[in-house]
This record gives C-alpha cells, structure tokens and sequence, in this order.
C-alpha cells in the first residue's frame, strides 16, 4: 500500500518520479499514458513498469480520448483540444481562453467512440465535438464541468463540475443532478456495481458515493481517475509523482528486474485480490513463455520462459478474470 495511504482494497505503485501528473488514458494491452502537468510531457507506463515520455509537449494535460487509434489531449494553457501526430500535435478545435487560464478539462470519448465530449469549463457549458474539429453539440447550466465520462450502462455522460461540488448525468441532451456535497469534485466514474465513484483532490480520496464512504483515503493531491483493463481505478496523485493501481478486483505480480533461470525453469506469479474477490483467473495469453498452472481461485500462477539466447528476454502475460484482462511482464536470462 502507499505510504500514508489508507484503503479498503490494496493499492500498488505503479510509477513514481513524474512532474505533477494529472489526467491519464488507459490503453490496450496495460499501457497506460500520463500527464504530467509541471512540464507538459506525457509520460507511458508499460505494462513491465517502464517508464518513457513521448516527443510531444502539451501544456497542462487536463483529459485524454482515444477515438479510431488517435490520441486527443486537453490542451489546457491554450484553451484547444490537439490531437498526437508523429511527431508533434494539431489542433482539433480552438476555444476561448479566459484570462486566468482555468480553461477546459477532463475531456472524454463518447458513447459511440467516435466523437470527443469536451467540458468548456470557464463556460459553464460541454461540448460535443467530432473528429473534424466540428461542434455538433452545446449543452449549458453547468457552474464548472471539470470532468466527462460515458456511462454505457445508462447511456449518458457522468459530468463532475467542480464549483457545483456535484455530479451530474448528462442524458439526451438533459441534465439532471446525481450527487451533491463534493467539494471540488473533478472527475467521476461508474464502476461494474454501478456504484459511482468521485476524486475529491481536497480531501484526497477516491470516494465511492453510492456507497458514502472512501475507496482511498491520504492520497496526495489525488486528480486523474480511469479503469485499467480488469476494472482497477488507476488514480495519480499530483503532490507527489505517482501513478497508484487501487485494486479493487484482481492485479498481478511478477519478479523486478532480470531474473537469472535456468532452461525450462518455471516463474511463479501473484495474484493481488481486492478483499473477498474470488473469482476464477486464467492465463489468456503468454508471448514468450508457456502456461504451467492457472491461478484460478489461488493467489499463484506458474509459466515456463522459452531459451533466451540474447542478453535479456521478455515474457508478457494476459490474464483473464470475469472483469476483463490484466497485464504484465518480466525480463529474464539463461
């Protein structure tokens, strides 16, 4: 668990070192990309722990979308959505800076994964922006919308406004008030429960409001929230350069480092479960390696690495559980 952090469900450190990291995007495969707010880079954390920043420079990352392969990123400072090339960025759409610089943030996919939902936040208003740079949707009454997320399963957008100290659902174009009493929420989820859960930086929790009580508690400055690939809340926390996993159903363990074996020798790894989680876990897949022992309802799975005849290879494993995929590897020598 991390230090001074206090939780029902355990909680891993999955980086640390980064410059006031804010909002984060979740990939396929367990990469999750950051960013970090006190230099405009945008950090990737692999699957393996690597962490590498990419060439382009957005100031003040405040949200991410991933539509059709693209990668779009809240440009706070200059008050546009860009989206990655290359080499570089573009902007998407242009909006109205403000004089203190409070401009968008916490911009989402939509329902469909085709169009971006973009908070207008000085502007009390949200967005619906498509992949040409068009607005094809205004929705006003809001105070500060700091935060979307698509909410499949009830087919809206979870809108946190911030100044409102509420989340909202934003539904066919109507607005309607879930939860109020959050002071300074800034982004907001539904997990697999349908419980709905917040970040409240102030008081640095993640708070499941469904249930009127605390996820996390002590994290530093907590802002940018997502599921990872088996429904685990990654969460950053600003004040001290973490990316945190709060495990709140099944997250995998495997050696650090580059681990001396001999051929045909086996590799044990963990199962890290949220407490009373039962569920069955099986391998999925395994690039570099052959399956042993499913974990299935222990904590424990075995693989045997193929011969390494190079310096350093790698093993990547797909496990899978009732909620989804998770990822990982581990480098090993003969």
């Amino acid at each position: 668990m991390a230090p001074g952090v206090s939780s029902g469900d355990p909680v891993l450190l999955l980086a640390s070192g980064l410059n006031g990291p804010d909002d984060l995007l979740y990939e396929e495969g367990g990469t999750v990309l950051v960013g970090e707010h006190g230099d405009g880079h945008i950090a990737r954390i692999a699957a393996d722990g690597s962490l590498t920043r990419l060439p382009q420079v957005v100031p003040e990352v405040e949200g991410f979308a991933q539509v059709g392969g693209t990668v779009y990123v809240a440009d706070q400072f200059h008050a546009r959505v860009v989206f990655l090339t290359p080499t570089g960025v573009q902007t998407l759409v242009q909006l109205q800076p403000v004089a203190s610089g409070a401009n968008l943030d916490g911009i989402s996919a939509d329902l469909k994964g085709s169009a971006l939902v973009v908070p207008d936040s000085p502007h009390g208003t949200v967005l619906f922006v498509d992949t040409a740079g068009r607005i094809t949707g205004r929705i006003s009454g809001f105070s500060r919308p700091a935060g979307s997320a698509p909410d499949p399963e009830l087919g809206g957008y979870l809108i946190a406004d911030e100044n409102a100290s509420a989340v909202f659902e934003l539904k066919d174009g109507r607005i309607s008030r879930l939860a109020g009493g959050l002071p300074g929420v800034d982004d907001a989820v539904r997990d697999p429960r349908q419980h709905l859960l917040a970040i409240l930086p102030g008081r640095g929790q993640v708070f499941d409001v469904t249930a009127g009580a605390a996820v996390a508690s002590g994290l530093r400055n907590p802002q940018g929230l997502a599921f990872d690939g088996a429904q685990n809340l990654l969460v950053t926390e600003s004040d001290s350069g973490r990316l945190d996993l709060v495990v709140t159903s099944f997250a995998l363990t495997v050696p650090t480092g580059v681990i001396q074996l001999v051929p045909g020798q086996g590799v044990c790894y963990g199962i890290l479960r949220a407490p009373g989680n039962t569920d069955s876990i099986s391998l999925h897949e395994s690039v570099g390696a052959l399956p042993a022992a499913d974990p299935l309802t222990g904590s424990q799975g075995e693989v045997v690495p193929s011969t390494c005849n190079l310096a350093v290879c790698t093993v990547s494993l797909a496990l899978q559980g009732p909620t989804g995929l998770e990822y990982a590897q581990f480098s090993y020598r003969d």
